[in-house]
C-alpha cells in the first residue's frame, strides 16, 4: 500500500485560506483540494511550530479569518502536524542560510534567507516531505523568493544536495460555475 502524500505548508497558505486573501481561482481550487482530501485522510500537511509565531491573531482579523481558534484548532494531530524545532533544524537551516547568502556586488548590501523561510525549508526537507507548498515569490531587497530558489542559485537541489519539491499548488483547470 503506498504511503499517502506529505505536504509541508508555509505560513503564507495559512493566511491564505483562513483570510481573506486575493487568489487566483486555479490556486484557490488547489487548496480546496488538498484540504479536501487532508479531511478524508488522503494526504498530511505539516508545518514547523515556526508559522505560531509568524500566523499572528492580529494579522488573521486584518484578512478576515475569525478569529486565532480558527488558526489553532487545526492543529489536531490528525491533519495538520506542528513540528519542534530541534536542534538538527537549525543547524540545517543554518546551513541553508549560508548557503543562499550572497554579498550584492557594489551595492554594499547582501541578500540573505529569512530566517523563517530557513527554518521551514530545514524542517521540510528534514521531514521527507513530497512537496513544499508556498506563495513566496517576492523579489523585493534583501529577500530570496523561495518558488525561484533554485532557478536563482542555478541548482535544483536545496544546498546543491537535498532533495525539495518546492510549489504553488494550483489546480490543473477552473471549476465549472466558478463566478470569481
Amino acid at each position: 500500500m503506498a504511503s499517502k502524500p506529505t505536504y509541508y505548508w508555509d505560513a503564507c497558505l495559512f493566511y491564505e485560506w483562513l483570510g481573506e486573501e486575493s487568489v487566483e481561482a486555479t490556486k484557490k481550487d488547489a487548496v480546496e483540494d488538498i484540504l479536501a482530501a487532508n479531511e478524508k485522510g488522503e494526504n498530511l500537511i505539516i508545518t514547523s511550530v515556526v508559522s505560531h509565531l509568524e500566523v499572528l491573531p492580529r494579522k488573521l482579523g486584518e484578512k478576515g479569518a475569525t478569529d486565532e481558534e480558527d488558526y489553532l484548532a487545526l492543529f489536531d494531530a490528525v491533519h495538520f502536524h506542528e513540528v519542534e524545532v530541534s536542534t538538527n533544524v537549525i543547524l540545517r537551516a543554518r546551513e541553508i542560510r549560508d548557503f543562499y547568502y550572497s554579498p550584492l556586488s557594489g551595492e554594499g548590501g547582501y541578500k540573505m534567507m529569512d530566517l523563517g523561510d530557513c527554518l521551514h525549508l530545514a524542517t521540510a526537507s528534514i521531514h521527507g516531505v513530497d512537496e513544499f507548498h508556498t506563495r513566496d515569490n517576492d523579489r523585493k531587497g534583501a529577500k530570496v523568493p523561495l518558488l525561484k530558489l533554485y532557478e536563482v542559485s542555478g541548482n535544483p537541489k536545496l544546498c546543491g544536495k537535498y532533495e525539495l519539491k518546492i510549489v504553488s499548488p494550483e489546480a490543473a483547470q477552473l471549476r465549472l460555475g466558478y463566478n470569481g
